[in-house]
């Protein structure tokens, strides 16, 4: 099956959010940094932005959400979400490169739990650190 990366402008995001709320929710399944309703608001603002992945009959198979962080070397698009079957593949990466680079990206970066991370090293993407936390 070939899946179409889709944007999904902010202006949408109360029209789709029924389609995608279920892939947003189950990416949430092992953190507690955000909920889905913020997500919502960060994706209606503007803050965030929505992509879907649809095949050829529109039917949505996933759903994946992004931000941007500005450094002094890069232009970096953060994966905050990925959820869905079969959505992390190439065919898909290139086409999310696509999309964040017209946006300016000159990176891509996300937190991923060890099974996910060698998920993700099959399509191109390179473990550079491990996340380690303390909550106070």
């Amino acid at each position: 099956m070939t899946l179409k990366v889709q944007v999904v402008n902010a202006q949408y995001v109360a029209q789709i959010w029924p389609l995608v709320e279920k892939f947003i929710v189950a990416a949430l399944e092992h953190t507690d940094d955000v909920t889905a309703e913020q997500i919502k608001v960060y994706l209606a603002n503007g803050t965030w932005f929505l992509l879907a992945m649809i095949d050829e009959e529109n039917k949505i198979h996933g759903a994946m959400t992004i931000t941007f962080e500005t450094s002094a070397n890069y232009r970096s698009a953060i994966f905050t979400t990925i959820g869905g079957k079969g959505v992390v593949n190439k065919d898909v990466l290139e086409q999310v490169c696509g999309i964040v680079k017209s946006f300016g990206a000159t990176r891509i970066q996300c937190l991923a739990r060890d099974s996910a991370v060698r998920l993700y090293e099959r399509i191109g993407l390179c473990k550079k650190a491990t996340l380690m936390e303390l909550k106070l």
